[in-house]
């Protein structure tokens, strides 16, 4: 017979509390999260208290409706709906997924009415993915002293927007830009921990980059148009992850002489370089002296040219204790250059990890450039993918 403690086990998900029901809830979209009040009556009103809100105009299929236009009506109606009947309870998360029409300026209006709503509703995270035209941001919406994460993909962000964040949102510490056109020249925070700029991030001209509570920055894919931002008052900063490529239209040896320097007191650095051959000046000193630096990684564009730029990079890094060369095939892009002196001293390394294909051509060269350099074999680890 089975122990009484066991036979009154709950037997089914609605005898759990209404706490815990509402964060299982909250990893359904919204409209599946509405769908629950069929269960019984006592999930009727459920979803009117859940604290994670998720709207996706992908759950609307293009099949059920006419055309776009009506599709479109039935989502804004949806969303405008449940934020209405939405008990007025503190948010954990606003999530929307949208898609902007061609020149058609309500569809912003929307989107900014409703993340207003749910700043007023002391969401801690906002989360907005835009498809197809640019979202056209109102940076007048960013006012709550509860926002500590905001994510926006695919959206124009005018002059101002960084203040606003700055003055209105005193608790935001983690931002990620993705496919979004940055016409402020002056990113200021002094509460940002976490910045990630990713995906075809465009300036209008050269920005520069000030937060000193920041401990990891990101600037991933085609940075389009301008120049590399000049980072400044980084004092906190330990991680760096840079991807430079696309259409940089002064990628100069200075540029990458300032944009590292911004960077020189990091413990770990991801540095990839995927634009045009880039060829340095003799006794150009582009590369700062890291002397936090522990864990460095770097790809093909470093090794190329006789390994010049991988040699640089160690000169200047003398405390790097982890190594990791990304030796991907087919590109030859290049930061090349002349040294009179090519020895490097390296005493704490402990460990280099290649990351290569199965057949690699470079692989060979690299290994037999690292022995001739006191790496011991023990110390290599090499991954091979196909």
């Amino acid at each position: 017979m089975a122990p009484a403690s066991l036979a009154r086990a709950p037997t089914n998900i609605g005898a759990l509390p209404e706490e815990i029901l509402l964060r299982v809830m909250s990893y359904l979209t919204t409209r599946e999260a509405v769908h629950t009040c069929l269960v019984s009556p006592y999930w009727r009103d459920l979803w009117r208290s859940v604290p994670c809100i998720n709207v996706c105009i992908k759950e609307f299929k293009a099949e059920d409706y006419e055309d776009v236009f009506e599709r479109e009506v039935a989502f804004k109606r949806f969303v405008n709906h449940f934020l209405m009947l939405h008990n007025p309870d503190p948010l954990v998360e606003f999530r929307l997924t949208y898609s902007m029409g061609d020149g058609d300026r309500s569809d912003s209006d929307d989107a900014n009415d409703w993340i207003s709503h749910a700043l007023q509703s002391n969401a801690r995270a906002v989360k907005v993915v835009n498809q197809h035209e640019p979202l056209e941001i109102d940076h007048a919406v960013f006012t709550s002293s509860c926002l500590k994460r905001l994510h926006i993909s695919s959206a124009d962000l005018f002059p101002g927007f960084f203040n606003q964040l700055e003055t209105g949102c005193p608790q935001l510490e983690y931002l990620f830009l993705c496919d979004c056109l940055i016409m402020d020249h002056e990113i200021f925070s002094k509460t940002l921990k976490v910045l990630i700029l990713s995906e075809q991030v465009a300036f209008i001209d050269q920005a520069s980059i000030s937060a000193p509570s920041l401990i990891y920055l990101s600037i991933e894919g085609d940075i389009r148009g301008g120049r590399l931002p000049i980072l400044k008052n980084m004092a906190s900063l330990e991680t760096a992850s840079a991807l430079i490529s696309g259409e940089i239209t002064d990628c100069v040896a200075d540029g990458i002489r300032q944009f590292l320097g911004g960077l020189s007191n990091v413990t770990s650095l991801d540095f990839r370089y995927w634009d045009e051959k880039l060829t340095m000046e003799k006794n150009f000193q582009w590369c700062p002296r890291f002397s936090k630096l522990v864990n460095l990684t770097l790809n093909c564009s470093c090794v190329h040219a006789e390994f010049y730029a991988l040699i640089v990079f160690l000169q200047n890094s003398s405390n790097v204790k982890k190594l990791t060369l990304k030796l991907n095939q087919g590109y030859a892009s290049a930061i090349t250059g002349e040294l009179e002196d090519r020895s490097f001293t390296c005493e704490q390394l402990q460990i280099v990890k290649i990351k290569c294909s199965e057949r690699s051509e470079m692989l060979p060269r690299v290994t037999q450039f690292l022995h001739a350099r006191g790496v011991r074999p023990g110390q290599m680890r090499i991954n091979r993918r196909n």
